[in-house]
């Protein structure tokens, strides 16, 4: 539960807000229907996780029916299938794919907050668009990325229930168990003490 745990920490926090970061970037500089793209961008977050996690199962994960509506697209291209729930690493997606939308919107607002006259006057002096970047978009944005990597390390040492969404309650059947799951598994699961304590109180 611990090294799952990690794993889903290392992976999920700098990948997420990575993608974010440049999604943010993407969406900014679309002046058309850019409101149309944040709001599809933003509709994972609003929607229940379990509802997100049958989305995700659906597209990715095989059964003995199908391999999967992205496997399908894939070999349809003459490519080889991916396994992409099993195993500590794939699993992450389901994750990234939730917390994403929050941390697009956030940066994104962030975006919209930088004095626009920093920019003229890097474009007047010639300044290339990466230095712009480094020197101008990320330090002011920075405050906003300190506050979405603390809270993406808080969120991602209590994960829990999008495991469950993609292997159900018995985590530890799937080898996909988590901290919280596994205190909730001791407390109340077949194996745990609470059910001890139970048994011992009805004698």
């Amino acid at each position: 539960a611990v090294k799952n745990t990690f794993l889903l920490v290392i992976i999920t926090v700098p990948l997420s807000t990575g993608l974010a970061l440049l999604l943010s970037l993407a969406l900014s500089s679309i002046k058309k229907v850019k409101e149309l793209y944040q709001t599809i961008y933003f509709l994972p977050y609003v929607t229940n996780t379990l509802a997100v996690g049958l989305v995700f199962m659906i597209l990715f994960k095989k059964t003995p029916y199908s391999d999967g509506f992205i496997n399908m697209i894939i070999q349809f291209f003459g490519g080889n299938s991916v396994d992409f729930i099993e195993g500590p690493y794939w699993a992450k997606m389901l994750t990234i794919w939730i917390v994403l939308p929050f941390k697009v919107l956030i940066l994104t607002s962030a975006l919209a907050s930088v004095d626009q006259n920093l920019y003229k006057a890097a474009k007047v002096d010639g300044t290339s668009s990466f230095r712009t970047f480094t020197k101008i978009t990320l330090p002011m944005i920075m405050p906003m990325i300190s506050y979405l990597v603390i809270t993406g390390f808080i969120g991602a040492f209590k994960a829990y229930s999008d495991e469950v969404a993609i292997f159900g309650t018995n985590l530890n059947a799937a080898g996909m168990n988590t901290i919280v799951g596994y205190v909730y598994d001791m407390l109340y699961g077949n194996s745990g003490l609470g059910k001890t304590h139970l048994l011992h109180a009805m004698g």
